[in-house]
């Protein structure tokens, strides 16, 4: 059968190779955008690893659970390059476009340039609507979702160059609604949209935008929020927060295992070399969710 002659590429493109690249990845200090940072490194590629570090202070030390310090952005940072890889550490708050941009002009004077921005950062709170703080709302839309506007207007000039890679971190949660996390679902969900919104309006730049939708992961926000919730309590009657984490595995994962910082890698890798897949938000959750 002939093809029709509707005026499309057959050309195939070429995967990206990792090996040199640079890729920035924020929230890099500790859980899933460290295990990100390690395995691009481990590829080869050049790694900014930016997280609050002290400007945790200036964002608010009042948040109902430890931000990531100084101390935990350099040892991540570090320990990278101990082990041969190449990674520089940089603080940014990605709520604010000042902050955003400078983080992409350093990584650029760095490095050269910029392939692949990884958009991690992201916090959670939770609480019945009915009660829940108009100010605690802002600041998980400003985190998880201006944050990913933030950044990528700061590096989609730079992508444009070479035809580069977004990745944003949603979650589970912004394909499924739950209970008293009415704010860090909206804020999922408007992460998905945001991502499905660039990857078409960015194809024609050769920019892919995908998403990746962690399920249980064993970070500080499950560790230091979800498993210590009154609802989770309610659910579980466990002793400790690591008996709660693994309740939930046993109860809601049909591969009945935790998912890992290193599990979210493997996906950010996969997402960067596919270079026929963009506007996905694909999920790995162990079959936690299977949409």
């Amino acid at each position: 059968m002939a093809a029709m002659g509707l005026g499309f590429h057959n050309e195939r493109a070429t995967p990206m190779q990792i090996d040199g690249k640079t890729v920035i990845v924020t929230g890099a200090a500790r859980g899933i955008g460290r295990g990100i940072a390690e395995a691009f490194a481990n590829q080869g590629a050049n790694v900014v690893a930016a997280d609050l570090g002290s400007l945790a202070l200036e964002a608010g030390s009042d948040w109902h659970y430890s931000l990531s310090a100084e101390t935990e952005l350099e040892a991540a940072a570090s320990e990278i390059n101990q082990r041969g890889g190449t990674c520089m550490a940089i603080e940014v708050d990605v709520s604010d476009r000042d902050s955003c941009q400078n983080l992409v002009d350093e990584s650029v004077a760095a490095f050269g340039g910029l392939d692949i921005l990884v958009n991690n950062a992201g916090i959670i709170q939770t609480g019945p609507i009915v009660d829940f703080a108009e100010s605690d709302w802002d600041r998980v839309f400003a985190v998880n979702v201006k944050g990913i506007f933030l950044m990528s207007q700061a590096a989609i000039p730079h992508l444009t160059k070479i035809g580069g890679v977004i990745i944003n971190v949603a979650s589970v949660a912004g394909k499924r609604g739950f209970a008293h996390m009415g704010a860090y679902c909206a804020s999922k969900f408007a992460a998905i949209g945001l991502t499905q919104s660039m990857a078409a309006e960015l194809a024609e730049l050769s920019i892919r935008v995908n998403a990746i939708c962690p399920g249980n992961v064993d970070t500080s926000m499950w560790f230091d929020h979800l498993s210590k919730s009154k609802q989770r309590q309610q659910e579980y009657s466990t002793d400790t927060v690591e008996e709660t984490f693994a309740a939930v595995i046993q109860d809601r994962v049909p591969l009945g295992r935790e998912q890992t910082p290193s599990d979210m890698a493997e996906a950010a890798l996969y997402l960067t070399r596919a270079d026929n897949v963009t506007g996905i938000s694909l999920t790995v959750s162990g079959g936690f969710e299977m949409n």
